[in-house]
């Protein structure tokens, strides 16, 4: 379990995703893509989304991701679930650590937050901003 950690989109404080929201993606994805898609395709999609209580929040990251990594008309549903931000447990960066040896600190390679649990998440820094309180 350790090494999958959590997706942190799922985590975030933030309204679930409105129909609105969805009827505005469906439209720019119709613009950008050149492509018409079927009603019941993009109610599937909603509906998935919407069963996996996704947030605003992160169906606007997902969607963000989704126009600058897929470039083709002919997408899938499985295609929207395969993004994902992954936050590990304190287990996780010890054996990162330990992987790495005692004379590098992995901290200086991570980014740290304060989950809404309060426990303490680590991944490493790639430029994704999480909206969770950072240890400096």
């Amino acid at each position: 379990m350790i090494e999958s950690g959590v997706n942190a989109l799922d985590l975030f404080d933030s309204p679930e995703v409105s129909p609105s929201t969805f009827t505005s993606a469906v439209a720019f994805l119709q613009a950008n893509y050149g492509a018409e898609y079927s009603q019941e395709k993009t109610s599937m999609l909603f509906d998935l989304i919407r069963e996996e209580n996704w947030s605003e929040e992160r169906f606007k990251r997902t969607f963000r991701w989704f126009l600058k990594n897929k470039p083709y008309t002919a997408w899938t549903i499985a295609d929207w679930f395969s993004y994902s931000v992954k936050i590990y447990p304190m287990e996780w960066y010890h054996n990162e650590q330990h992987k790495s040896g005692i004379y590098t600190d992995v901290r200086n390679q991570m980014d740290i937050y304060i989950l809404p649990n309060a426990e303490r998440g680590y991944r490493y820094r790639d430029g994704i901003i999480l909206p969770f309180e950072r240890v400096k």
